[in-house]
């Protein structure tokens, strides 16, 4: 074994996954998270968000093969996604993270990568000067910070998380999908009840595009209560978004209403009041 590495084994459910361990720069490496037989480190994660600001950064053309391995792992980019959906997870990865992160690192990284509207340059070096002028700072500031702005967003993808069954469950999830307002938008009311004392925070699927209406507040990666919840407490909460924004209810629940509001058509049951009807319930 080449001295200044060492080996480490991380046990999981699928078969043992070495990582060698440069002693030389821990700094470098950080928190080492384990996803089944895929071992990542912040160094790791921080080297590919760099690769992927190259150019267009996520809006590039052809986004998915552009991904690595680690970041793909990070933001569950699976193989058959194709570059639009490998776009929105990466879009949504990021959204969920960089509101810990102070203003001026939020929007380095955001800029960098190319999720900044206001700087869709062909370059990151064009993107980075737009920034530099911006903020009235020469252009290895900006890159200094977008390294610690990286480095930022990787220990907080890595951190620990708690599984959320040990958490809470879902009581009833009510989606009403508003087909008569330009643009179409959804509304979902999420009731939630904890399963420990403590219980400050629901993940919810998908941040994108998501306002928060009541109940809660929105957080680094999901949403945060106002107060803790006891064991058995419930929480109730609304939030907004636009029809077209992702959204996933692959979860288990006690009851899952789904509303159409709009005009009565025929292909959809009777409407129990006027513009109203339930398209779908369901209990679990």
């Amino acid at each position: 074994m080449p001295p200044g590495k060492q080996r480490s084994r991380k046990a999981g459910n699928a078969p043992d996954a070495i990582v060698d361990i440069a002693l030389r720069k821990p700094s470098l490496l950080g928190t080492i998270w384990s996803e089944g037989s895929m071992t990542v480190s912040t160094h790791q994660l921080v080297c590919e968000l760099k690769s992927l600001c190259r150019g267009r950064g996520v809006q590039a053309p052809g986004l998915e093969r552009h991904i690595g391995p680690f970041l793909r792992t990070a933001t569950a980019v699976e193989e058959h996604d194709g570059a639009e959906m490998s776009r929105e997870k990466l879009r949504t990865w990021v959204d969920g993270l960089v509101h810990v992160l102070p203003e001026d690192l939020r929007l380095v990284v955001t800029t960098a990568l190319g999720l900044n509207p206001q700087a869709q340059h062909l370059f990151l070096s064009h993107r980075l000067d737009w920034l530099a002028d911006r903020s009235h700072r020469d252009a290895r500031t900006v890159r200094r910070r977008l390294d610690d702005g990286f480095a930022r967003l990787a220990e907080a993808a890595l951190r620990p998380r708690r599984r959320p069954r040990e958490e809470w469950y879902i009581a009833r999830i009510r989606v009403e999908l508003r087909l008569n307002e330009s643009p179409p938008t959804r509304v979902e009311h999420w009731t939630v009840v904890a399963l420990r004392d403590g219980v400050d925070e629901f993940t919810l699927p998908c941040t994108t595009d998501v306002t928060v209406l009541k109940g809660a507040l929105k957080g680094e990666c999901g949403l945060r209560f106002r107060e803790p919840l006891r064991a058995g407490e419930t929480q109730e909460f609304w939030v907004r978004a636009p029809l077209s924004a992702p959204a996933s209810y692959a979860m288990r629940c006690e009851r899952f209403d789904l509303i159409v509001t709009d005009a009565p058509t025929s292909d959809l049951p009777a409407p129990r009041g006027a513009n109203q009807r339930t398209w779908a319930t369901a209990t679990t």
